[in-house]
């Protein structure tokens, strides 16, 4: 695979460097590719590399050192606490949260709100399945508390 480390310090690096006021998750994702995904790397690589970043962003954003939400990736300038961490995410709920922060990008099969839609309520409901709860799921994905309830009342 021709796609080059990604570390959190990089990571963090370039979002409070390049991107001070804020990026949205997909710019960042092309910010990256553009420099590690090269023309002879193999197919795929984008979303293996987007799959990275991803759990990535997720650890500094447990971390406190960046905030995620509706899809932006804001720099913190302090690390903040983390009050309550959610539990560790496993096969299904890791492969579930890729799927809503593809969808949530653009990215991906089903480029239709009613997909994002779906994703989301696809994580939530399994992560309150799993033990979390709602503010957990919610801040995973970047929503509000009350987002995420009024998405699986909907359902």
């Amino acid at each position: 695979m021709a796609v080059g480390r990604l570390s959190m310090a990089w990571i963090r690096q370039v979002v409070a460097e390049v991107y001070p006021d804020g990026v949205v998750r997909r710019a960042l994702l092309d910010h990256f590719a553009a420099l590690l995904v090269s023309r002879k790397s193999s197919k795929g690589a984008k979303g293996r590399l987007a799959r990275r970043l991803y759990r990535t962003l997720l650890k500094l954003q447990r971390r406190g050192l960046i905030a995620l939400e509706e899809g932006v990736v804001r720099p913190l300038a302090t690390a903040k606490k983390v009050r309550e961490a959610p539990p560790e995410l496993g096969p299904t709920l890791d492969r579930l949260l890729f799927k809503a922060l593809l969808a949530e990008d653009g990215q991906g099969d089903g480029h239709t709100p009613a997909a994002l839609r779906e994703a989301r309520w696809d994580f939530i409901s399994r992560a309150l399945e799993a033990g979390w709860t709602v503010p957990q799921a919610a801040a995973t994905l970047g929503l509000q508390a009350p987002q995420a309830q009024a998405l699986l009342d909907t359902r």
